[in-house]
C-alpha cells in the first residue's frame, strides 16, 4: 500500500473516527470542499491515492484486491483502528455528493460520477470494471458499519444506511445527504420537536420525516440543498435512505447541540407556547433538561434569565419574558453556556390541553378525536378557516388572539373520519397542522372512561362504560393494499382504514369484561362495565405504599402482610367531622348556631410536607372548614362582599333563639342580611335586628 493511500487513511481516521467522535453519531461526509482541505495536508488528491491501489494488470484478481487483502489482515490483527478501506469509502461519498443533472448526466447517475473521479471514459472496459467492482465496495461499507457497532461507539456510532432499491450505492448516498452544518441544524430540530435524548419513545423515521417537513415548511432552516431536495422527494414510507439516516441520528442524539468547537457541551430544548387565562394571555414554557436543574440564558445582546427546575419538569424564570407578535413571527433564541432555547417562527400554532398543567400548550401533531386550539396570524386566517370548516362537526369559535395580529380558533376537533381524511388529502396552506402522529403501534383514544387503571404493571389502558368504548388508533400500513390486520379478542380481520383516523370500537357490540385489541405486533387491553355501582374493578383495593420507617413513593400491590399504608374502612360507630369548602381568598368566616353562638374559622396553614412538594399555585383555591354539630349558617367576607350559606336543609334549621346580649351573633347575621332571601335566614335577620335595636320586640 502506497504512502499516499496510508496518509489518507490516517487523516480520514482522525477526522471522522477520532476521540472527538466517541459515543457520537459519525457521518463520513466528504465533498469537494472537504476533500480539498484534507488533500492540502497530504499533497495528493483522494482519487489519485485510491487509483494508485487499483489492480488493472491482473484480470483474474478483483479491482480492489490489494485493499481487500489489507482489510483481511486488519481483521486478523483485531481491527483496533478504522478499516483500511476508508479512502475508498470516502471517495464513493465524494461521488455521491456530485450527483446532479449536469454534464449530460442525470442526478440519479452515481456510477457516472464514480467513473468520472477516476478520469475514465464512460462505457469503456475500465469504466465497466469500476461499476461492477462496486459490489466489493458495498461489502466494505457493511464491514465498516459492523465494526462501528461492535466497538460500542468508541470510534463513533454508525449512520451507514441503505435500502432495497439502492442497496450498493445507498451506502455512500446515505453519508452524502448530511453535511456538517446539517448536523447542527438537525440537533436543533430534535430539540425543537421535543425529542428526548436517545429517542426513548422510538419515534420512527417516517414520523421524524413528517415533523422535519413541518419544521422546514415555508422557512429557510439553512439545511443543505441536497438534504432539502431529498426531504421533499422522499416517499412517505419508513424504509427510505433519509428516513433511516435521520432515525439513526435521532437514536444517537444525546440532547446536546452538534458543536465540536464547544465540545458538544450545550443542551438544547424547544420553547413551547402556553395560552392561559381563557385565551387572553401568552407565556413561554421550557421543559427542564435532565441533570440541569439551574442555569442561565440570555437574549442576544440583551437580558439574562435565571432558570430553575420547578414542579412539572419545567423551568421557572421566563415569566417576565412576554411573548410578542414579533417573537411569534420571527422566532426567539435564548443562549447560555449550558443551554439553548429556541422558538421556530411560524404563522400557525397548534395547541392541545396539557394533561398536567391544565393549560393550552403548543404541540407537534394533531390528535384525532381530541379538542385543540389553533393560534393563527392574520395572514393565515383564510387558510385556517378553510381547514377547520372542512373538518365538519360542531362550530369552531373564533376569538381575538392574545397578541395583536393573531386570532384563536377554539374547539377544533376531528369527529368525522371521512371529512378529516378529505381535509388532509386536499392539502393546502398550513394543512400540516392537522397531521396526526405517524404510529407504528396501536393506541386507544377517547371513550367514556369511568376509571383509570390503578394496578401497577397490569397493562390495562383503562376502564370504560359499555357502549362508550375508546377509539382504536391503527399503525401506518406498508402493505400494497393499505390494509391493517387487526386482532380483537383473538379474532383477526383486515381493515382498509386510514391510520390517521381513529376506528370507533363503540360501533362493535362488546360484552362487559376485559378486551384486547391491536395488531400482531402491538395490542392494548381495556375493560368495559355497565357501571361502577359494585365498586372499582377487581384488584384496586389491594394497592398501597410499602412502609419501613418512611413510605415508598411508588404504588405497589400489597395483598400480603407487609407493613404498608393502605385505605381504611371506618366502622359505623365512628362519625367523621363535617367539613365545608370555602374559597381561600375569604378574609374572615364565622359559623352560627340558633342560640347565639359564634365560632370563628381560621384558614389552616399548609402542612410542611405538602408545602415542600407542591408550589403555592397547586394548592387549590379552596380550604376546608370543620363544622361542629349544631351550627347551621356559614357567614364569610371576601374583598368584594359578605355572603351566607346554609349548612342544613331549610326544614332542619331550628328557629333562632339568641340571648338579648348576643351582639357578636347579631353583627355577623346583619353583615350578610341582604345576601339571602330564604325565609329561614330572614327569621334570623329579624332576631338580629331586635338585639341591635333596629326592630322592636
Amino acid at each position: 500500500m502506497r504512502s499516499e493511500y496510508k496518509q489518507w487513511h490516517e487523516v480520514l481516521s482522525a477526522e471522522f473516527f477520532g476521540a472527538g467522535n466517541a459515543l457520537r453519531s459519525t457521518v463520513l461526509y466528504v465533498d469537494a470542499e472537504v476533500e480539498k482541505k484534507l488533500a492540502e495536508r497530504i499533497g495528493t488528491s483522494l482519487a489519485q491515492a485510491v487509483a494508485s491501489e487499483l489492480n488493472w494488470s491482473d484480470p483474474d484478481r478483483p479491482l480492489f484486491s490489494r485493499i481487500q487483502r489489507e482489510c483481511e489482515i486488519w481483521e486478523q490483527q483485531g481491527s483496533r483502528v478504522p478499516p483500511p478501506s476508508l479512502p475508498v469509502l470516502a471517495l464513493s461519498v465524494l461521488a455521491a455528493t456530485r450527483m446532479a443533472s449536469s454534464d449530460g448526466m442525470l442526478k440519479t447517475n452515481f456510477y457516472g460520477r464514480w467513473i468520472q473521479l477516476f478520469a475514465e471514459q464512460p462505457s469503456s472496459s475500465r469504466a465497466n470494471k469500476l461499476e461492477h467492482a462496486f459490489q466489493d465496495v458495498a461489502v466494505m461499507w457493511e464491514k465498516l458499519d459492523t465494526w462501528l457497532e461492535e466497538t460500542g461507539g468508541l470510534y463513533g456510532t454508525s449512520t451507514v444506511s441503505t435500502d432495497e432499491f439502492y442497496w450498493k450505492i445507498g451506502f455512500p448516498i446515505s453519508q452524502a445527504l448530511v453535511r456538517g452544518s446539517d448536523r447542527q441544524i438537525l440537533t436543533r430540530f430534535f430539540a425543537a420537536t421535543r425529542l428526548r435524548p436517545h429517542n426513548p419513545g422510538q419515534a420512527s423515521g417516517r414520523e421524524l420525516l413528517r415533523r422535519l417537513r413541518v419544521w422546514t415548511a415555508g422557512r429557510d432552516r439553512r439545511l443543505s440543498p441536497r438534504l432539502m431536495e431529498e426531504l421533499v422527494s422522499a416517499p412517505d414510507t419508513g424504509d427510505t435512505l433519509i428516513a433511516s439516516l435521520v432515525k439513526r441520528l435521532a437514536d444517537d442524539w444525546d440532547g446536546t447541540l452538534h458543536e465540536p468547537e464547544r465540545e458538544h457541551r450545550r443542551r438544547a430544548t424547544g420553547l413551547r407556547l402556553v395560552v392561559t387565562d381563557r385565551g387572553r394571555r401568552l407565556e413561554w414554557l421550557a421543559e427542564a433538561c435532565d441533570g440541569l436543574d439551574e442555569t442561565r440564558v440570555a437574549l442576544p445582546g440583551g437580558r439574562t434569565f435565571a432558570l430553575c427546575k420547578a414542579y412539572g419538569g419545567v423551568y421557572e424564570g421566563l415569566e417576565s419574558l412576554h411573548p410578542s407578535w414579533q417573537q411569534l413571527e420571527q422566532g426567539l433564541h435564548l443562549e447560555g453556556d449550558d443551554l439553548v432555547l429556541e422558538w421556530a417562527p411560524q404563522e400557525v400554532v397548534l395547541l392541545r390541553l396539557h394533561p398536567h398543567l391544565g393549560e393550552w400548550v403548543s404541540t407537534e401533531y394533531f390528535e384525532p378525536g381530541e379538542q385543540h386550539w389553533i393560534l393563527a396570524a392574520d395572514s393565515a386566517l383564510s387558510a385556517v378557516r378553510s381547514l377547520v370548516n372542512a373538518l365538519g362537526g360542531r362550530t369552531v369559535r373564533e376569538a381575538p388572539g392574545p397578541v395583536p395580529g393573531w386570532k384563536l380558533f377554539k374547539g377544533v376537533r376531528a369527529v368525522n373520519g371521512l371529512a378529516f381524511a378529505r381535509a388532509l388529502d386536499r392539502g393546502g396552506d398550513h394543512a400540516h397542522v392537522l397531521e396526526p402522529q405517524i404510529r407504528h403501534h396501536t393506541a386507544l383514544s377517547g371513550g367514556l372512561r369511568i376509571a383509570p387503571e390503578y394496578r401497577v404493571g397490569a397493562g390495562v389502558a383503562g376502564h370504560f362504560l359499555r357502549g362508550g368504548a375508546p377509539d382504536l388508533l391503527l399503525p401506518a400500513s406498508d402493505s400494497p393494499d393499505g390494509r391493517v390486520e387487526v386482532v380483537l379478542d383473538g379474532r383477526t380481520e383486515k381493515l382498509r382504514a386510514d391510520p390517521r383516523v381513529p376506528f370507533p370500537l363503540c360501533m362493535i357490540p362488546l360484552e362487559e369484561g376485559e378486551h384486547r385489541v391491536g395488531t400482531t405486533h402491538s395490542s392494548q387491553v381495556f375493560t368495559l362495565h355497565d357501571g361502577l355501582h359494585e365498586g372499582l374493578p377487581p384488584g384496586t383495593g389491594t394497592l398501597g405504599y410499602f412502609c419501613d420507617g418512611i413510605a415508598r413513593p411508588e404504588l405497589s400491590s400489597v395483598a400480603g402482610s407487609e407493613t404498608s399504608i393502605r385505605g381504611a374502612e371506618a366502622p359505623h360507630s365512628i362519625r367523621l367531622p363535617r367539613t365545608e369548602l370555602l374559597r381561600s381568598n375569604a378574609l374572615e368566616a364565622v359559623l352560627l348556631d340558633p342560640y347565639g353562638k359564634v365560632r370563628r374559622s381560621k384558614q389552616q396553614s399548609v402542612p410542611a410536607w405538602m408545602a415542600s412538594r407542591l408550589p403555592a399555585q397547586a394548592l387549590g383555591p379552596c380550604l376546608e372548614i370543620e363544622v361542629p354539630p349544631g351550627y347551621v349558617w356559614l357567614v364569610y367576607r371576601t374583598a368584594a362582599r359578605w355572603s351566607v350559606r346554609p349548612l342544613a336543609v331549610a326544614g332542619d334549621i331550628p328557629p333562632p333563639a339568641p340571648a338579648p346580649d348576643d351582639y357578636a351573633w347579631a353583627y355577623a347575621v346583619l353583615s350578610a342580611a341582604q345576601r339571602l332571601q330564604d325565609p329561614s335566614w330572614l327569621s334570623y335577620v329579624s332576631a338580629a335586628e331586635v338585639i341591635s335595636g333596629r326592630r322592636e320586640v
